[in-house]
């Protein structure tokens, strides 16, 4: 797989990871990553009043009987206005829902392949100088007419940040943190190649199973084992020599 290179004379490409760029999408998995961050983004801390918790009177509207309408003993039942509000939230809501770091991986390699042909690799970005006339300047040249635009660099620098954090159209992040939501979400994706080295040391990585660690265990005790057998076998023909001496 090959991503475009974009330097200040020239446009080339990059050569990255088929098996990150380039890998069937899951559609399925990409989406439920999506809704979980997004689900993990509420606070849950909307709350509305109750009808105990309304100053309103409680004088009887109008006699019990004989008027033809319902009886009512208050004005702040959840059918008037200005009255409380009947199964609304209570601000103790929880959100959180969680995503194994298999799948989060997964998604996220789903998130950049579906998104590889709007990937652009640009070194450019570390050269800025912090105004953010300059970096408007590049992002046009970059990335022109684009409403959304994400920038994975690999190490914060303050020229850079400073650059470009009054831009509204434009998210930083570390390559070391981006997620999937990130990714799906943008028009652009504008990377560093340290960035890109970065996300496929990150997702190339093998976690050591439960399984590999039994088996090496095993084997270190074996090996062990073998040892103190061969140590006492040695003790006793010592011991052998001597006596017949």
């Amino acid at each position: 797989m090959k991503l475009t290179k974009i330097t200040a004379t020239s446009k080339s490409s990059l050569t990255v990871n088929d098996s990150i760029f380039a890998a069937e999408v899951n559609e399925v998995l990409l989406s439920q990553a999506v809704r979980i961050y997004l689900s993990n983004k509420r606070q849950g801390t909307s709350k509305v009043k109750t009808r105990a918790e309304v100053k309103r009177t409680k004088k009887k509207w109008f006699k019990q009987k004989g008027t033809g309408n319902a009886r009512h003993g208050a004005r702040s039942a959840h059918i008037f206005v200005g009255g409380g509000v009947a199964h609304g939230p209570k601000g103790n809501e929880n959100w959180k829902l969680k995503l194994t770091n298999v799948m989060r991986k997964k998604a996220l390699i789903s998130a950049l392949s579906a998104q590889a042909n709007e990937i652009i690799v640009s070194d450019e970005l570390m050269s800025l100088s912090g105004k953010t006339k300059d970096a408007v300047s590049l992002m046009t040249k970059l990335a022109p007419e684009t409403s959304k635009i994400l920038i994975i660099i690999n190490e914060s620098k303050e020229e850079v940040l400073r650059g470009l954090r009054n831009i509204e159209s434009i998210l930083i992040v570390s390559a070391s943190r981006v997620n999937a939501l990130e990714i799906a979400m943008a028009d652009k994706i504008i990377v560093t190649s340290d960035a890109i080295k970065t996300i496929e040391d990150r997702l190339e990585a093998k976690k050591e199973t439960k399984r590999t660690k039994r088996v090496v265990k095993e084997e270190v005790k074996k090996e062990s084992k073998t040892a103190e057998v061969k140590e006492a076998k040695v003790v006793k023909k010592v011991a052998k020599a001597k006596a017949a001496k």
